[in-house]
Formats: C-alpha cells, structure tokens, sequence
C-alpha cells in the first residue's frame, strides 16, 4: 500500500496510543520502520505475549475495529496460540501478532533482533542493499538471506546466527564491504 502522506510510524503508534492500550502486556515494535528499512508499502509489526490471546484479541478489536481494513486471523499450533491482527491507520498498515509465546521467544522478535544486530555490524552499505532489494519485491528475511548467502528457509536458517560473535558473521559476510 502506497502511503497517501508521509507520516512517521512513531507518530501513528503515538495518535493510536499504543503505550496506553498495551500498559498491562509486553509487546514491542518490530519489523522495517524501526530498523530504518522501510520502503512506501512497509507496514508496522507490533508483537505482543498474552497469556490468554482471545482476551488481547477482544481488547484490540475494542480500541481499533473501527479502522479500515480491519481483520483477525487465528492459528493455533500447540502449545500456541496466534491472533493477527491487520487495519490502517493514517496511510501505514497495522499488524499486531499476539502469542502466547514470551516475547524474546516469537520467531518475529529474534528476527528483528538478528537484523537490527546485522544491519549495525555490516553498516550503511548493507542497510541499502537490504532497501534495494525489498524495491524488488523480496520480503525482509530473504533479502538478508540472500545477501548473506544463506540458503534454504530464510525464516528459520535466519535464527541459526542469533549465537555467532561478531567475527563469525563477518565470516559468512560475502558482500562487498
């Protein structure tokens, strides 16, 4: 989705005032806008832990079902319990994905963390190949797979470099430095 004006994704969370919906659960903000890699169609993820997903389903729907576009998906796959969450607001596409999976746990979360740390290791080079490709069309993890030279699932082979030091991942670094 094209965004009609530019709006800052801070200031969509902040006239959503996600930090008063969301006081009593953990969740954080992930994906491209926070990781400065996002292009015109990226929407904002927000990851949320609930013991009890149908309760912060109900919750959310309460605070945002009047906006656009809004829709609830549910996947169970035991132990877990996901919600989806999607609407838009102010030109951005909201995406809440609610689990009861800690936070530092959901597959959302440490693929945020792995790219934020690559992004800061490999510098603005990196950061604009990573852009550059998303341009084409490849989604997020298979444009640092691709760059890295990871082969097979993107999505999960991604997280095999939550524990490499720093040297390690310059190891497996094949793009122009």
């Amino acid at each position: 989705m094209k965004r009609i004006m530019p709006t800052n994704y801070l200031q969509v969370l902040d006239n959503l005032e996600l930090s008063s919906v969301l006081s009593a659960h953990e969740y954080a903000v992930i994906g491209t806008p926070p990781l400065g890699i996002a292009i015109d169609n990226s929407d904002i993820d927000i990851a949320c832990f609930a013991n009890d997903p149908d309760d912060l389903s109900q919750l959310l729907c309460a605070e945002y079902g009047k906006y656009q576009g809004y829709h609830v998906k549910n996947f169970h796959s035991p132990p877990y319990t996901t919600h989806v969450l999607n609407f838009v607001a102010q030109g951005w596409e909201v995406e809440f994905f609610i689990q009861n999976q800690p936070l530092n746990q959901q597959y959302g979360v440490r693929h945020f963390h792995i790219e934020k740390r690559l992004l800061a290791l490999f510098g603005p080079a990196f950061r604009q190949s990573v852009i550059a490709l998303k341009k084409r069309g490849i989604k997020t993890e298979p444009a640092f797979a691709q760059l890295l030279g990871i082969k097979g699932d993107p999505y999960i082979n991604l997280l095999e470099l939550e524990n490499y030091s720093d040297s390690q991942l310059w190891g497996i670094y094949s793009y122009p430095k």
